[in-house]
């Protein structure tokens, strides 16, 4: 057989006759050629994923009033999916943070509190604790006025809690928790638990959980089939336990009871008053697609092994009570109400003649304005308010709650025919509630008493509402949630990241770097908005007032904290300008107002360097005076009164006090004569102890050699001293220790090398003392450019032993000790008041904590010194929207008589600010609320907006936030006219949402075109014009504030589709979107001003995800995983399609991100709808390319979405340097050699985000070693850890073991376990192998650049150090 072909030869047309045997030898060659070019197959590098929560999920479910300390404290727990926050009930009438418990590692499917108050009050041994107490409290008043020592009381164990906190775990266990205070006033969580039995284990325990109203029996039901009943131990047993102690043990019997149906509904039922001995648990159930009711009794004591149902077959409801929303026990009558969608029925009799149903609320009340769905408002809560034992007799109330924040209130009287005797709408939340709902008595301060409700908010968030008498609710302190989250974004701007990046370091802006800020779209319906996500301690403002005149600084002062039984208001001294001023608030804070001089007996014509209390007195030190006044006498020390005797000479008068601080009694200032500093002292301790003030006379302590820049003063070896900070005419800072005695000063010189790389260390402006361990003195110092250094002295050979340095901004560093006014009353039980400080810099304020520690039980007496630094921010219950105010000055406030402790003094400008602070760091969100519900977020980095793609009212539209102000700046247009418009044409449609939303930048002949393209539901592709009103930027106005902004926008162009068009990105001369499964990229005619059709191409499902980087195109799809594509073009210039590389495993994907690698092949991060995320691998030049999984983790939410983020904070090393330095010089490997200083960020839709970031083999073989052992230790996973054997070998198969849970690593470092982990206290030949494995896999890690054989210490300290590095916060 032959064929004959044609060519093209010189020009003309040449047939030739080839045969078959020719052709086929051609292509086999071909064949051979390709193949010889590729390999069979390629490995993928060996790399793990490190994950670590950057903030938790702020959702709770349970909110449950819990005696957990003792009677007198009004605790209540506020219970999340893996989580447990225990707040206060104060007399101010808010909730105050005691503590936090996150480290369960299992989601918490149900709570319950267990535990009897009257039990509690019963108990010998409480009525003998608060007998000794009295007594104690007697003698201490008593010696007062003794002098004479007593001996202290034998400390003994204090009493077990009225009340226990149940958890049911997913991992099957049944947790009690109690609440332990500790001797340095903490308190810290007690836990132990009880395993279910095994066949319940694969039926969800835990789903129902009901506690019998004596607290001596509870019951764990699964989601089916089985129900087990516990038998609770006595308090008198567990008070035996506990003395004994043991750990306590509360489940005495159990028995399982089996069921062929689904379990809807389980609670146990109050018995008559006469028969508290009867325990009756009634359980819904569906069987065979019917509902009955089983009703199981038995008395206290019986075998629990013969509890059956009274009646075998249940009690059938008929068909319009098949589904209870809500099941109420009564606490009269055994009765209960069962709550339906559309009606509600009391339910008596089912003891005895059967079940007998009292409908009522048979109206249908309107949804409220926050409801969000097409069904009608279901109900979703109900809680039980407090009320007198005589009411409670035979009444019964409670308040039961819908999903669109209505409240109903019911009173249930046993002696009224009717029953329900009251059945009223009290009003509503102003928000939605979900299942998280509580009432306590509200404190009688103010002359306010009430019902106080605690909401813990669904889709919005929640707070406390005070209902009164005859009034509506009152919203009184809001309870954060920004859950359900959609979609997040950051400030990040890869452009801007590669420019900073090749700049020398020469400009401010690169020299104090600004990170990236998070926001959020959150919430549903009408309280729906965008939330900033930031962390740090909250202060939440509750008084200010503006002093009408700018304040450099302020002190809050409570003179005779001790000895007044009434009130005594606040003193507020200002240093304004060149004066001073003072204001007055009454202890309540209802008011502030401001003293004239002849009130104060205070210095109000010069400005104030510093001031404070001790005792009654009150001491002022003004450049000019030092005034000490106890509201009655008073004594003026004028600065030019006070002669500067030095060594027997009297050289003149001061000029004016430059520095000052006061210290036990004392005030120690600094005063320049001609071309000198002196320090001098002025005891007022002596003289006021005598009460005789003009008896105090200053005296000279030395002349400075150096320029003085600020004093400090605290005990050195036992001794009051000074510490002057002083800049020398070399230029470095010098450290003078002035001992108050008048010996001889040591100087110190601060090494300049203490400084960052930007530059050496400047003058010190500001200094705390710290108390420190002994022989060291410990200083924590602001400089004039904005660093701040921790530094320690050794007290014998006054050198500088350790250092710490963080840079904060550029303006000066102001520290102040975080004391208040009362400088005689430093608690000293608080680590946060013996060390903490305060700090503003750049305009913002801080927490610094000297963090000092013994590393390990291997270093005896060997710490680490750092710095703790959380940023404060401010918050307003009335405002949530609040931008963050400039500070210029922070102070706590003493407690007072009737006052509210904790409170701090902001100054803001002209205005004081009064606020709480948090016990702890934390999330705190700002909410700028859209009036809907927010589906999708951009940022735009050209008019630095964020772009809301959102439904309000159920339609679809765009907003244009400004993310200074929270303001609302758009402004739609009509694309013809220009005329403002509601809609932009394509948008406003009912039921649709905007899938896809992103900036597009067209450049066409040197000229760019910027637009905002969106994606509808509808099929609609949409290309928007956005410009900014010109003259909307102005600086300021006349009243110093930022005029509003106006973006407005119309639709240039748009497509239509007959499928969703899931998503779309631009390119640089089109459009690349897709419809459907079908993909099209579409290119701009600039001179058609048309779109033409360049290529198409079939998905095997919807691409729910584009992204395109150097010509790659990254489709991923809703059912089909990542699918890489290319578009190449032929020799006729047409585009198409094709696909390159694809996941072998088909996944319910999520989102994507792209990890680049210098010099490497990208890493791939799918997340998924199962809470996995893979990382994926491309391989090149073999036989059939495709993803490979490199690594893969299982984590407790799913991720929406992925972003980068340039977010580490301002002092973080990644901003000063490339890789930090360990303590043996070596440079720890870690995404930042693969990301840069970009994190990659996931948000969930439970509101928690988290952190990723890949490790080298090496250090991931380290970390697997940990976790192992870490998974494996019940101390560090108490609920989840394994009881197995260590694995002989590490594996990277299957690629979960590749993920490294930061979570737990965190737990290791923070409790210093990894000692106890590897066994160092038992020295065996097994923990001998562990510890050379151990030391083998850190040396590879620093390719074997440690020292060799060195002491164990060496490589333990090595490896928290490590640890920390990567674990340090995100936020």
């Amino acid at each position: 057989m032959a064929l004959a072909t044609s060519s093209l030869m010189d020009g003309e047309w040449v047939t030739r006759t080839l045969d078959v045997d020719t052709v086929l030898r051609h292509y086999n060659q071909q064949d051979k050629d390709a193949a010889a070019t590729l390999t069979e197959d390629e490995k993928a590098p060996k790399l793990g994923l490190l994950t670590q929560t950057v903030i938790q999920s702020p959702l709770v479910h349970w909110i449950l009033p819990i005696r957990l300390r003792d009677d007198k404290h009004h605790d209540v727990a506020l219970i999340g999916d893996d989580f447990v926050q225990i707040k206060e009930l104060r007399s101010d009438g808010l909730l105050w943070d005691v503590i936090r418990k996150e480290d369960f590692g299992a989601r918490i499917r149900n709570a319950r509190v267990v535990g009897s108050v009257k039990a509690y009050e019963s108990d010998p041994n409480v009525i003998a604790q608060a007998r000794k107490t009295q007594v104690e409290d007697a003698d201490e008043d008593s010696q007062m006025n003794d002098s004479s020592s007593k001996p202290a009381s034998v400390p003994t164990r204090p009493p077990l809690p009225p009340q226990f906190l149940l958890l049911q775990l997913d991992t099957g266990d049944s947790v009690f928790l109690r609440v332990n205070e500790m001797e340095d006033a903490k308190f810290e969580f007690i836990s132990s638990r009880y395993r279910v039995s095994k066949p319940m284990l694969k039926l969800q325990p835990g789903m129902h959980l009901a506690v019998d109203p004596s607290s001596r029996y509870m019951a764990v039901g699964c989601s089916e089939g089985v129900f087990a009943v516990y038998s609770l131990h006595s308090r008198e047993t567990l008070n035996e336990q506990y003395l004994q102690g043991s750990a306590l043990r509360h489940v005495e019997y159990e028995t399982q009871i089996y069921s062929n149906g689904v379990i809807l509904k389980m609670e146990f039922l109050h018995p008559m008053a006469d028969d508290e001995e009867h325990i009756i648990l009634l359980v819904i159930m569906v069987i065979k697609g019917r509902t009955k009711m089983f009703v199981y009794e038995w008395q206290t004591g019986g075998d629990l092994r013969k509890v059956a149902s009274q009646n075998s077959g249940g009690y059938l409801l008929e068909a319009k009570r098949q589904m209870p929303l809500l099941l109420i026990p009564l606490t009269i009558k055994s009765s209960f109400i069962l709550v339906f969608e559309d009606s509600m029925a009391v339910c008596q009799g089912i003891l005895h003649s059967g079940p007998k149903f009292i409908d009522f609320n048979d109206r249908v009340d309107l949804p409220t304005a926050f409801h969000h769905g097409s069904g009608s408002p279901l109900w979703t809560a109900w809680t039980r308010p407090s009320r007198l034992e005589s009411h409670k007799a035979t009444r019964d109330d409670l308040f039961i709650a819908r999903e669109d924040g209505l409240i109903k209130f019911l009173e249930i009287d046993s002696e009224d025919d009717d029953v329900v005797t009251a059945d009223n709408n009290i009003g509503d939340f102003g928000a939605k509630c979900g299942t998280a709902l509580a009432t306590m008595d509200y404190p009688n301060k103010n002359r306010k008493s009430g019902d106080l409700f605690i909401m813990g908010g669904d889709s919005c968030p929640g707070g406390t509402y005070l209902l009164q008498a005859r009034q509506l609710p009152v919203l009184m302190e809001p309870i954060q949630n920004w859950s359900p989250a959609h979609d997040f974004v950051t400030t990040y701007n890869p452009q801007a990241q590669k420019t900073s990046s090749n700049a020398n370091g020469d400009g401010l802006r690169y020299l104090v770097p600004k990170p990236d800020r998070i926001f959020a779209c959150v919430g549903k319906g009408a309280k729906g908005g965008i939330s900033e996500l930031r962390r740090g301690y909250e202060a939440n403002i509750g008084l200010h007032s503006d002093y009408g005149a700018l304040i450099m600084h302020a002190w809050p002062l409570s003179p005779k904290p001790h000895s007044c039984v009434e009130p005594v208001p606040y003193i507020f001294i200002l240093s304004v300008g060149d004066r001073s001023g003072v204001l007055q608030m009454p202890a309540d804070g209802s008011d502030i107002g401001e003293l004239e001089e002849s009130e104060t007996q205070l210095d109000l014509n010069h400005r104030t360097i510093v001031a404070a209390t001790d005792r009654q007195f009150i001491i002022q030190v003004t450049e000019r005076s030092i005034v000490v006044t106890d509201g009655v006498m008073r004594h003026l020390y004028v600065v030019d009164d006070i002669l500067i005797n030095y060594e027997g000479h009297s050289l003149g008068c001061g000029a004016a006090i430059g520095n000052a601080t006061i210290e036990d009694g004392h005030v120690i200032f600094t005063t320049r004569l001609e071309t000198s500093d002196f320090l001098l002292i002025l005891d007022i301790e002596s003289a006021t102890g005598n009460m005789d003030i003009d008896c105090a006379a200053a005296r000279t302590l030395c002349r400075l050699p150096h320029e003085a820049t600020c004093v400090a003063a605290g005990q050195v070896a036992g001794d009051l001293c000074a510490v002057v900070a002083g800049w020398s005419k070399q230029g470095f800072a010098i450290l003078m220790f002035q001992p108050a005695t008048d010996r001889s000063y040591q100087e110190v010189a601060v090494p300049p090398t203490v400084g960052d790389r930007f530059g050496d260390l400047e003058a010190i402006i500001s200094m705390v003392l710290l108390p420190a361990s002994p022989g060291v003195i410990s200083l924590v110092c602001g400089t004039r450019n904005g660093v701040v250094v921790a530094l320690e002295v050794d007290e014998a050979t006054f050198g500088v032993v350790v250092t710490h340095t963080k840079r904060i901004g550029a303006t000066p560093a102001i520290v102040s000790r975080d004391s208040g006014g009362d400088l005689s009353r430093i608690e000293l039980s608080s680590r946060s008041r013996s060390t903490q400080c305060f700090m503003t810099c750049d305009s913002k304020a801080y927490v610094v904590t000297p963090r000092t520690s013994q590393l390990n039980k291997l270093s005896p007496g060997h710490h680490v010194h750092a710095l703790d630094i959380e940023q404060i921010w401010l918050s307003d219950a009335a405002s949530p929207g609040l931008p963050q105010p400039e500070l210029t000055s922070i102070a706590r406030m003493d407690a007072l008589s009737g006052g509210t402790s904790g409170s701090l003094l902001f100054i803001s400008g002209s205005r004081l600010l009064i606020t709480g602070l948090s016990a702890k760091p934390r999330t705190v969100a700002r909410r700028m609320n859209i009036g809907g519900t927010p589906n999708r977020l951009m940022y735009s980095q050209t008019l630095e907006i964020l772009v809301v793609a959102a439904s309000v009212s159920g339609k679809s539209c765009l907003l244009f936030i400004d993310p200074i102000t929270g303001d609302d700046v758009s402004e739609p247009q009509d694309e013809k006219t220009r005329a403002p418009v509601e809609y932009i044409s394509g948008l406003g449609n009912d039921n649709e949402r905007i899938f896809r939303l992103f900036e597009w930048s067209f450049t066409k002949d040197k000229k760019t075109w910027d637009y905002v393209i969106a994606s509808t539901s509808t099929g609609r592709l949409l290309i928007i014009s956005v410009h900014e009103e010109t003259g909307t930027r102005q600086d300021s106005g006349l009243d110093g504030k930022i005029p509003k902004r106006k973006i407005c926008f119309y639709t240039r162009h748009k497509f239509k589709y007959h499928e969703p068009v899931y998503s779309a990105i631009g390119l640089s001369d089109g459009l690349l979107w897709g419809g459907g499964t079908k993909l099209f990229y579409d290119v701009l005619d600039p001179n058609l001003k048309k779109f033409r059709r360049e290529a198409e191409y079939g998905l095997p499902s919807p691409a729910i995800d584009l992204s395109c980087q150097d010509g790659t195109i990254y489709a991923l799809t809703s059912c089909h995983s990542l699918e890489v594509l290319k578009m190449i073009s032929n020799d006729a210039g047409e585009l198409r399609i094709v696909r390159t590389h694809g996941d072998q495993l088909a996944r319910d994907a999520l989102h994507h991100l792209v990890i680049d690698r210098p010099s490497q092949r990208p890493i791939h991060l799918v997340s998924d709808k199962l809470s996995s995320v893979a990382g994926l691998w491309p391989t090149y030049n073999t036989k059939a390319d495709t993803l490979e999984l490199v690594f893969e983790a299982a984590i407790p939410f799913s991720i929406l979405r992925f972003r980068f983020a340039q977010c580490r904070r301002v002092w973080d090393t990644v901003w000063t340097q490339r890789f930090p330095l360990t303590r043996s010089g070596l440079e720890p490997r870690s995404a930042s050699e693969i990301t840069g200083s970009r994190e990659a960020l996931g948000l969930s839709i439970s509101g928690s985000l988290s952190h990723f970031e890949i490790l080298d083999y090496k250090t991931w073989r380290l970390m697997r070693l940990v976790i192992d052992l870490c998974i494996r230790s019940s101390a560090i996973c108490e609920f989840t850890y394994k009881d197995d054997a260590m694995p002989p070998e590490m594996v990277t198969d299957p690629k979960i073991m590749m993920h490294i849970d930061g979570d737990i690593l965190k737990r290791c470092v923070v409790h210093r376990k990894l000692e106890e982990l590897l066994l160092i206290d038992n020295p065996t030949e097994e923990s001998k192998r562990l510890f050379r494995r151990f030391t083998e896999l850190l040396q590879a890690a620093h390719n074997w650049t440690l020292e060799k054989d060195a002491a164990d210490s060496v490589y333990i300290n090595q490896a928290y150090t490590d640890l920390e590095f990567y674990l340090r916060p995100v936020l």
